[in-house]
């Protein structure tokens, strides 16, 4: 009887697991969200007459493009855009990933290329280590071009215990401003904006 009553409290569990997770519907539904930064692990910055100085993007760089995000939610709006009610900030996990980033193989020329792939995104996310539970959402860079003034990245959500992706759109944003990081940080604020004028779309063929 009692070997009984514990496969059942067992199965109970694993019903109660598979009800925890996430689904291509919790990146609408869920009012709130972790937001785990810009994950430069993968990224390239292309033309080597714009990025003049990898290692302090390196290790000074990625950090302030970071924060600033954090530090202005009104310019960044990730709440807004993503129509989320709560958004946590956790830069935990990218941070470490950002500065192991080797300055020597960052910078490409003017005339090379450098893509993700969405099996590239996974990969990346399959590495996260946290704490925390429910809904996801990081950029995963791509690339920084000098000669197209474009940033391009992956804007993705993934549920955070399996960590599995369950949404992510490849986007692209135009520089803007003075000073080389609120430049290319730019990229990022329109990539929100744009974004957010998406997010409708987005619902429409993901829900439907």
């Amino acid at each position: 009887m009692k070997k009984a009553v514990i496969i059942i409290f067992l199965a109970s569990l694993a019903g109660m697991t598979t009800l925890k997770a996430q689904s291509v519907e919790d990146v609408f539904t869920s009012d709130e969200v972790v937001w785990f930064g810009l994950d430069f692990s993968e990224a390239k910055m292309i033309g080597p007459e714009g990025f003049s100085d990898p290692f302090q993007i390196v290790n000074r760089v990625y950090r302030s493009w970071n924060n600033l995000i954090i530090n202005e939610p009104n310019r960044y709006n990730i709440k807004q855009s993503f129509r989320k009610r709560t958004v946590h900030n956790d830069l935990s996990v990218v941070t470490p990933r950002n500065t192991q980033v080797d300055p020597d193989e960052l910078v490409l020329e003017a005339w090379e290329t450098h893509e993700l792939s969405e099996e590239i995104v996974q990969n990346i996310i399959s590495e996260y280590e946290t704490d925390h539970s429910g809904l996801g959402l990081v950029f995963i860079i791509e690339s920084f071009n000098k000669a197209t003034e474009i940033g391009t990245m992956y804007v993705t959500f993934f549920d955070i215990e399996s960590k599995k992706v369950l949404l992510t759109k490849k986007m692209q944003g135009e520089t803007g401003g003075f000073g080389f990081r609120n430049h290319w940080a730019r990229t990022i604020r329109n990539v929100i904006e744009e974004s957010g004028d998406l997010y409708p779309d987005w619902r429409r063929k993901h829900t439907d």
